[in-house]
């Protein structure tokens, strides 16, 4: 005998996911741990198959004072899922960009600059490419928890102590909505 519930599957062909959440963002270089405000919204055009993007508006770093003044994102891609009931296991590529102005304060204080800082580095558009892994577990048609995280690589280029690097694992959480578009 099969259940209504058991019938109806959690992912699949189009079901649209969004979710928000307090994220943040560890820098492999200099140990400067970010702080974001992270939104997804993730559509399935396949039952195995998805297509999501990301944003985070950067607020602030927990270190005083603040490597950087903004570093907020965005980037799209695809991504392979996993199904075992109400768990959904997946991974994915995206694409994208970070707008990224540095404060004036160099990021590697152990490295002597030739000259002080004094002009203000310009806010850059920088191509971002992230390595993406996500569990989600349906707790009702319109409901899921999800754990993600996102393995970024990132460049400012031209800074006065050459390149920065803008490496960063970022680790969201929270409870996202689901909605079944069509069947």
């Amino acid at each position: 005998m099969v259940r209504a519930q058991e019938a109806v599957p959690y992912t699949g062909a189009g079901l649209l996911r969004a979710s928000a959440a307090i994220s943040p963002g560890f820098l492999f270089d200099g140990g400067t741990t970010n702080i974001y405000l992270g939104g997804k919204l993730e559509y399935f055009p396949e039952d195995r198959i998805s297509f999501r993007g990301d944003g985070f508006w950067y607020v602030n770093s927990q270190q005083k004072p603040a490597p950087l003044e903004a570093n907020s994102q965005v980037s799209f891609g695809p991504f392979l899922h996993s199904m075992h009931g109400r768990l959904d296991l997946s991974a994915g590529v995206q694409a994208g960009v970070s707008f990224v102005k540095p404060a004036n304060e160099p990021i590697v204080p152990m490295i002597a600059l030739e000259r002080p800082v004094t002009d203000p580095l310009p806010m850059r558009i920088v191509p971002t490419m992230a390595l993406c892994g996500s569990l989600s577990y349906a707790v009702w048609d319109y409901f899921h928890f999800f754990v993600d995280l996102r393995l970024l690589r990132s460049r400012y280029e031209g800074g006065p102590q050459g390149t920065i690097k803008l490496d960063e694992a970022i680790l969201s959480a929270g409870l996202g909505w689901q909605f079944r578009l069509h069947q």
